[in-house]
């Protein structure tokens, strides 16, 4: 038990992690959530056009590993634009990129989840698309798009912890340097995953709650 001792005495330096894990958390699933209902839009636009770059551009992003990912965004990017990037607008693009490709599956499952005969009896009542969309679709969908959307903002948690990669002072990064410093890999390692448990337990039990509220309505 000294060992953890010893690390909890450094644990001011451990929340100084946590601070970017949550900054950068917070940019990736505000910028995935908006990519990601760009994306679920344009493949459910009937434009063959957009739903082919909409497609490949999910398939790209669920399909390759975000370590890979992150690293070529941050050394390989800068080249062809001819501008450097930092570590966190790095971290913080590719974080965006792969999350949206997962948030634009959820809601795009959650749309296609609503029976078309709604849809058509809703419209065989005189109401335009748009009113059929936001009165009778989103309503329901948002109620089904809660628990794979939570899932996902919770695993974007702790994938930021790939940031650590590229320099990015976050939790497991602090977490590597601080086991380095005291030879106490192992005790830091279990203190930073009670950390993460901490951060995203919580997200977990609000998105649950929120569920069972809404649902009952539907």
């Amino acid at each position: 038990m000294s060992g953890y001792f010893e690390i909890l005495a450094y644990l001011k330096f451990l929340l100084l992690g946590i601070r970017w894990t949550v900054g950068i958390s917070l940019v990736a699933i505000f910028g995935g959530s908006v990519i990601g209902v760009i994306a679920a839009l344009a493949r459910l636009s009937g434009i063959r056009l957009l739903e082919k770059v909409a497609s490949l551009y999910v398939d790209f992003y669920r399909c390759t590993p975000l370590i890979v990912q992150l690293i070529w965004i941050y050394y390989a990017l800068p080249m062809l634009i001819k501008y450097s990037l930092d570590n966190v607008t790095a971290v913080s693009i590719g974080l965006s990129l792969y999350a949206g490709s997962f948030i634009s599956e959820a809601i795009r499952a959650g749309i296609l989840s609503i029976s078309k005969g709604q849809t058509e009896a809703a419209m065989a009542l005189g109401m335009k698309q748009s009113q059929v969309l936001t009165r009778i679709v989103l309503p329901q969908a948002v109620v089904r798009m809660l628990p794979p959307l939570g899932s996902i903002f919770i695993t974007l948690v702790k994938d930021s912890a790939v940031a650590s990669i590229v320099g990015v002072p976050e939790l497991m990064h602090q977490t590597h340097y601080l086991g380095s410093y005291t030879l106490r890999r192992m005790e830091a390692l279990t203190v930073a995953a009670s950390l993460y448990f901490i951060l995203t337990y919580p997200l977990s039990l609000g998105v649950n709650h929120i569920h069972r509220k809404f649902s009952v309505n539907w």
